[in-house]
């Protein structure tokens, strides 16, 4: 099944953990409308502007940590649960 989600991630930051994103395959995530690469390891692993980390094991997702959230800011990924 194929689930739409926002997220209004916490300031300052630069990740969003969901549970319900673990073990999941992610076909889109955008932040404030701009699309970014979906690079997927459960290991650390550099991301450069425009990339998203996905780390399935953990249901976490990192951004560039040179770009924190804003306030009010969103998040939009879409992804397939597992069946």
């Amino acid at each position: 099944m194929t689930v739409e989600k926002t997220y209004y991630p916490t300031i300052t930051t630069n990740y969003i953990f969901d549970s319900a994103l673990a073990y999941t395959k992610l076909l889109m995530v955008a932040r404030e409308g701009v699309t970014y690469d979906i690079l997927v390891s459960n290991n650390d692993i550099a991301i450069t502007n425009r990339q998203v980390l996905h780390q399935p094991a953990y249901g976490a997702m990192y951004f560039p940590s040179e770009i924190p959230f804003n306030e009010n800011e969103t998040v939009n990924i879409v992804y397939e649960t597992n069946p």
